[in-house]
């Protein structure tokens, strides 16, 4: 398996991950990918065996207490930034169980202590809280992240 950043071109193959990952209210647009990607290309990065794509994660500097709301672009990195939120790990159905994810997760919050981040959150949806407690996260509020998608904010 090779870890490489994500482009533009690796937008269909998110998509089709995404689909494998995620029930279809949770789903992102191109736009708001190819923007976290161009915004800051660091905390954009895939997990690539044999087949292709078989997990992706995104994370970007914010404010503490921010969401990214599904499927807007985000305008720009907060200058003032304090927290990296951890927006998205997703692995494909035949990379589970080899640890894609915690690989990836493991990957995104080393580059939040690199740049100097003691605070990381994030949402966890489809009961993944349980994979998140593990990095130590803590839930602090339970709400719809999208219509039917029970969600829970979580921070380390």
């Amino acid at each position: 398996m090779v870890i490489r950043p994500l482009t533009r071109d690796d937008i269909s193959a998110i998509h089709r991950l995404e689909v494998e990952a995620y029930t279809p209210e949770l789903h992102e647009s191109d736009a708001a990918f190819l923007r976290l990607i161009e915004l800051f290309p660091d905390g954009a990065f895939g997990c690539f065996d044999d087949e292709g794509l078989c997990g992706y994660a995104f994370g970007v500097p914010l404010k503490a207490g921010s969401t990214l709301a599904l499927r807007a672009p985000l305008a720009t990195i907060p200058a003032d930034a304090d927290t990296f939120y951890v927006h998205d790990v997703a692995v494909a159905e035949r990379c589970r169980g080899r640890g894609v994810g915690r690989l990836l997760a493991q990957r995104l919050l080393d580059l939040a202590r690199t740049l100097g981040f003691s605070r990381s959150e994030l949402v966890s949806v489809q009961g993944s809280a349980p994979f998140w407690e593990q990095f130590g996260f803590r839930s602090v509020r339970e709400f719809e992240y999208a219509p039917g998608a029970a969600s829970t904010k979580m921070v380390r």
